[in-house]
């Protein structure tokens, strides 16, 4: 790769991490959002430059519209966007607090903490949303750390725990639904892959968080904090059918499409809102959360920028240094899991991390002879832990606003997270067949 395509991929990863740094210190700021992508605009100007001479600007354009439109591009941004009218529209019926309820009903005050990580788990390996479970339980979750006198740190890292283990096995989640896509595997092996690395950090888990339970007086029964009726099981089966749903394997446009159209016709029978009101919500939804649209608009830049950086030789580039580092499948793995690691954490969105990495792990393996379904887990697992645990991942900003605490103060009982890491080494140290060297050709 040239000195100007070098330049390209560096200025590009450098842009992004100052992203992030103001993410870190304007945590309020309601503008960081038009900043990430104010930095990737700037980064695609630098990418203009970065062309072999004899191309026209009308070609260059034409292979940044390649990758912006690519099918699995266009995919997730309708996910995203019917995901946010699915979202709007449960909490105007009240649907979400119902699904909370349900879940916190039951619990003994002896399994307060394991049983808030056990809902978490559900509701996001249902909805296949980390961010949407940890909006939807944390204040109600919070709010019982006060009555009980449970550590608001302890009670939100507890919830991203949970959420954090919904996401990696959920088949409705963008990174299972990314890492399956892209590495040519079946969503089924994936899912069984994931239980396999992801159980003993489960059980691991449920054990630490049910002797710290053991360790807290004051907590009393969450029925005195909750309270239950037959509407709140009726409102929650907007849940439990796009879960039934999404396990059939339809796709999640489809699923989702059946979630909204179910969850408008809860609200027209409660009298929640009328039908024109509902189609207000969908708008609302996407415009005025605008975290949808600010991922919707970043998603789609960012894959243009990786186009032109692999149209350009950046990604051989990367091939052809790791090549010389690799002897057999083990270091494969090992590599792979590296630039997984690199790029989410420099991104800190793991549906974005995976598809700007996604494609050159999944080459990295297939010429190491790695099994595609290892491949997904390691885009998948890595991605979401690490979103997990940056303490400028969004996951942890919103879980750590809502408490009231500091990002920081969540890391030391990020116990999932670790434990799952644990657990993905172990794997990627077995298995350690040798392989042929990575063939690529790097552009001059």
């Amino acid at each position: 790769m040239s000195l100007k395509n070098f330049v390209l991929l560096f200025c590009s990863l450098s842009l992004v991490v100052l992203t992030f740094v103001n993410m870190i210190y304007n945590q309020n700021s309601i503008e960081r959002e038009s900043f990430s992508i104010f930095i990737t605009l700037i980064a695609l100007i630098i990418a203009t430059f970065s062309f072999h001479k004899n191309e026209t600007f009308n070609e260059r354009l034409e292979i940044f519209l390649k990758g912006s439109s690519k099918s699995i591009v266009v995919h997730m941004c309708y996910i995203f966007f019917l995901t946010t009218i699915f979202t709007t529209i449960l909490e105007h019926t009240g649907s979400i607090t119902s699904a909370v309820n349900v879940c916190l009903h039951v619990f003994p005050s002896w399994f307060i903490l394991p049983g808030i990580f056990l809902s978490a788990c559900l509701v996001t390996f249902t909805i296949g949303s980390s961010i949407g479970a940890i909006a939807a339980f944390t204040p109600v979750a919070i709010s019982i750390a006060h009555h009980v006198g449970i550590n608001p740190s302890l009670m939100a890292a507890t919830i991203i725990c949970g959420s954090v283990f919904g996401d990696n096995l959920s088949i409705v989640s963008e990174t299972t639904i990314l890492s399956v896509k892209i590495t040519d595997t079946t969503m089924a092996k994936k899912f069984f892959m994931n239980m396999k690395i992801g159980l003993p950090a489960f059980i691991g888990t449920l054990i630490v968080l049910t002797y710290q339970n053991s360790l807290m007086t004051g907590c009393g029964h969450m029925h005195n904090l909750i309270n239950l009726n037959y509407i709140d099981l009726i409102k929650a089966l907007p849940y439990t059918i796009t879960f039934c749903l999404a396990l059939t394997g339809l796709d999640m446009i489809f699923v989702i499409v059946m979630g909204i159209i179910l969850a408008i016709m809860l609200g027209l029978f409660y009298n929640n809102f009328t039908l024109c009101t509902a189609i207000n919500f969908m708008f609302d939804g996407f415009y005025h959360t605008k975290d949808a649209v600010y991922l919707f608009v970043l998603v789609v830049l960012l894959s243009g920028l990786l186009t032109i950086i692999t149209h350009n030789g950046g990604i051989d580039f990367i091939i052809s240094k790791l090549k010389e580092k690799i002897s057999n499948t083990r270091h494969a793995k090992f590599a792979m899991f590296s630039l997984v690691v690199l790029v989410n954490s420099i991104i800190a969105i793991n549906s974005i991390a995976i598809l700007i990495c996604g494609p050159t792990v999944h080459r990295i393996g297939h010429e190491c002879n790695v099994d595609p379904t290892e491949t997904a887990c390691i885009l998948g697992i890595v991605s979401c832990a690490l979103q997990g645990c940056l303490p400028y991942a969004p996951q942890l900003i919103l879980a750590a606003s809502i408490a009231q605490v500091s990002t920081f103060s969540l890391l030391p009982y990020l116990y999932y997270q670790f434990f799952l890491l644990i657990s993905l080494c172990i794997m990627l140290s077995k298995n350690g067949k040798k392989c042929g060297p990575i063939h690529c050709k790097v552009k001059k």
